[in-house]
């Protein structure tokens, strides 16, 4: 019985992220938690084509929610006279 208690009380990193891929700021992003951390390599290349930030966290825990992308500044330009739709 006091084995079970233990396993109760020790939290159970194997299954928390250990860092994530992020796109935005630090209100409005996109982001994926990993539990695997990828090389140097494979990081250096997503940040080049994708523009992706791997953040590392400290200890493993739960990531919070985006507050959804923002969305930026909508121009409708006229349609031009010259043209005939």
């Amino acid at each position: 019985m006091k084995r079970m208690k233990e396993k109760d009380t020790i939290k159970n990193y194997s299954n928390l992220p250990v860092g994530e891929w992020k796109i935005g700021d630090d209100t409005h992003f996109i982001s994926f938690a990993l539990k695997k951390k990828p090389n140097g390599w494979h990081r250096f290349w997503v940040r080049v084509f994708f523009g992706l930030r791997w953040i590392d966290f400290k200890t493993p825990h739960e990531v919070k929610p985006s507050k959804g992308i923002q969305r930026g500044i909508v121009k409708e330009i006229p349609p031009s006279k010259r043209i005939k739709r």
